[in-house]
């Protein structure tokens, strides 16, 4: 995966969650892509960032959120029926551990 591929989703990952969590992350577009996303956060060194995806993505059965998002959307009305089976995991990512900016930027200049 090359650096402007793994920067994108990494940017477009914070952007889901900001916005209205792991919940959204997983209902839109961004969500088929939830294993490149979790590689490319491990790409740039944020490995407690990284888990926190997986954790989230460890909620879906089976092999995790489906690439298929309407397939993902139904599971995901099952497992959040209330918007809120996500909040740790939410949480836990907007604390920031990993400051993915300086990482990215890092990992742009290596």
């Amino acid at each position: 995966m090359d650096k402007a591929k793994i920067a994108s989703l990494i940017r477009e990952c914070e952007a889901e969650v900001n916005n209205g969590g792991f919940d959204q992350f997983f209902f839109n577009s961004a969500g088929d892509r939830t294993s490149e996303v979790i590689s490319a956060i491990r790409a740039v060194g944020a490995e407690h960032t990284a888990a926190i995806v997986e954790r989230a993505a460890a909620k879906f059965p089976g092999e995790g959120p489906p690439r298929d998002r309407t397939e993902r959307q139904k599971q995901l009305l099952l497992i959040s029926p209330d918007g809120e089976a996500f909040e740790e995991e939410d949480q836990a990512f907007l604390e920031y551990d990993d400051d993915l900016e300086q990482l990215l930027n890092a990992y742009d200049n290596s």
